[in-house]
């Protein structure tokens, strides 16, 4: 389960650094799976328990979480190789997210943004990090999606995230000034593309099934199919007159834990998974939360979501002494209403997905190979009464709005 060379010496040298105890001692350890198959596609992710003394001469137990990369003879490996996630998310644990909480701190928010980071072994490429579930940190399920209460947690918290980066840019820009321009729909890069095409195709050939809906749109959707990438890498491009930030990249429900009251009430979140964070316009992450992880009458709030998002972020940075200016509400809609193709994007391709409850295997490479076992798996993701009333329902509203008609 664990790698020969993650034995008792090599975590207790680690627990010994981050605790400032030298008289920590690792008396055993073990491993188990952390996630199921279809849970993590990017990484394995392993739980690891841990039966120590601290030097007091009482024995103590503590798990947590080990991330190693998809070995190299995954499938999907030089994907995520091309993209440099596992570089990206060493980095961001390592220097980006603890000056960030740092500066949260300056202004009086000590709430957790993640888990804590025990150690970054670049050698191996592994992160080891603090477990959140004795914390009772746990997922919201994937199938209900969120609330309006849930999402306005979250959007707080990215609020948070967002201001926090701005002012990091400011008073140490060396910081980000590395791995963090390459968003999924980056144009140099061609993996990601393959996928989002692979799914594209497969919502057209469901549109394609239903009469009504052929006959209005699948014209449209072929054209946008040949400027998929194109337009969706329009929606993360920026120029000075954008608000620009840090941006997660993959927030979605699987990639945020919840903290709960007794009466089963969110109280508390925090953010897993960096390996897509991206300098651009913090309606990337918006767009792509909104798009993938609310619940039906909770989207349709989703203009005073942003609102909220915005005064969160307005009130935090009126904290700091900045350089940077936020714009008027008003303006920041209009840079959130103008990528709403990434909405549309996300909504047809990853949400299917993020939704999938079905019996084919969720493997990583089926969302691009061409093959039928991979094809017979995409087309699987739109047999959901829920996607399929999500379809019909977004295509009028992104007809009208012109998102299909060419850009």
């Amino acid at each position: 389960m664990l790698p020969a060379w993650l034995n008792a010496e090599y975590i207790q040298a680690h627990l010994r650094s981050h605790s400032k105890n030298d008289q920590l001692r690792v008396l055993k350890l073990w491993g188990k799976p952390a996630t199921g198959k279809g849970e993590n596609f990017i990484g394995i992710m392993t739980r690891i328990y841990v039966d120590y003394e601290d030097g007091s001469g009482v024995a103590q137990h503590k798990s947590y979480i080990l991330k190693q990369p998809s070995p190299m003879d995954a499938p999907q490996a030089r994907i995520f190789f091309e993209y440099d996630v596992y570089t990206r998310e060493m980095d961001m644990y390592e220097f980006v997210l603890p000056k960030m909480a740092e500066l949260l701190r300056e202004i009086g928010i000590n709430e957790k943004l993640t888990a804590d980071c025990v150690a970054v072994d670049r050698e191996h490429s592994i992160l080891i990090l603090e477990d959140l579930a004795p914390l009772k940190y746990v997922n919201a399920d994937r199938l209900r999606q969120l609330d309006v209460a849930h999402a306005k947690l979250v959007l707080e918290l990215q609020a948070k995230f967002h201001a926090a980066a701005v002012i990091l840019k400011e008073r140490h820009p060396e910081l980000l000034a590395k791995n963090f321009s390459t968003h999924f729909f980056c144009r140099e890069k061609k993996g990601y593309g393959e996928i989002f095409s692979s799914l594209f195709e497969s919502f057209m050939g469901y549109v394609k099934t239903q009469p009504k809906l052929n006959d209005r749109y699948s014209g449209k959707l072929q054209l946008v199919l040949s400027n998929l990438m194109e337009y969706a890498a329009r929606t993360v491009d920026v120029g000075p007159e954008d608000f620009q930030t840090l941006v997660h990249g993959d927030c979605w429900t699987n990639n945020i834990m919840f903290q709960y009251d007794d009466k089963g009430c969110p109280i508390n979140v925090v953010l897993i998974d960096f390996q897509f964070c991206t300098w651009t316009s913090p309606a990337a992450d918006l767009h792509y939360f909104c798009s993938s992880s609310l619940r039906e009458d909770a989207r349709e709030k989703e203009t005073e979501l942003v609102q909220h998002h915005y005064y969160v972020m307005k009130k935090i940075l009126a904290k700091f002494t900045h350089k940077c200016v936020l714009p008027s509400l008003l303006e920041y809609q209009l840079q959130f209403e103008s990528r709403r193709f990434m909405s549309f994007v996300i909504a047809i391709t990853l949400q299917p997905l993020m939704l999938y409850e079905g019996t084919e295997d969720p493997d990583f490479s089926h969302l691009y190979q061409d093959t039928p076992k991979a094809r017979s798996f995409r087309d699987s993701m739109f047999a959901s009464e829920k996607v399929q009333r999500m379809v019909e329902k977004i295509l009028p509203v992104v007809d009208a709005k012109g998102l299909l008609d060419p850009q």
